[in-house]
């Protein structure tokens, strides 16, 4: 009997060794893209599954950076005020040629497959949703830096930073 049970032990065990063994194969090709993305500091803007625009920094900029203070709230710690410099995340999507009266929520991605929805009418505060790419006066820096970015969408007025995305690198947009 004990020996019956251990081969059905070892059988899914080794069934299970498997099944991570293929999943991390298969999605080795996306980690890499995102990596890619992240290293080369490009966000991208997907509206129903297809991609309308991808921005480098410069792009970004471009759309008019905006400094802003923000309290930055770490579990178990107190929060410590930064100022940033980034743009309203609006400005990004608008910019793509998205019409946001339209959508109902966007959902920003981080390069370590960590996700935040917004509702629309978060998203279209004035002074409050940004694409953050600098810290108190230098760049963010990427994961691989210690940093946490290079992109870290930033919602202002969110006072316990729960909604948060460091290391963004992408927002998806669905109506």
């Amino acid at each position: 009997m004990k020996n019956r049970q251990a081969i059905i032990v070892a059988g899914v065990i080794g069934i299970l060794a498997l099944v991570i063994i293929v999943t991390t194969w298969m999605s080795k090709g996306d980690i890499e893209t995102k990596r890619a993305l992240n290293n080369e500091a490009a966000f991208s803007v997907q509206y129903e599954g297809i991609e309308m625009k991808t921005y480098d920094m410069a792009a970004i900029d471009q759309l008019g950076r905006e400094t802003f203070t923000a309290n930055l709230k770490s579990s178990g710690k107190d929060p410590v005020e930064h100022t940033y410099e980034g743009v309203l995340l609006k400005t990004i999507l608008t910019d793509s040629g998205i019409d946001l009266e339209t959508v109902e929520a966007v959902v920003v991605y981080a390069i370590d497959g960590y996700a935040v929805s917004l509702s629309t009418d978060k998203l279209m505060e004035d002074d409050n949703v940004y694409l953050a790419y600098i810290r108190d006066d230098a760049l963010i820096g990427t994961r691989e830096e210690d940093g946490d970015g290079p992109y870290q969408m930033i919602i202002k007025k969110d006072q316990f930073s729960q909604y948060w995305c460091k290391y963004a690198y992408s927002v998806s947009v669905n109506e």
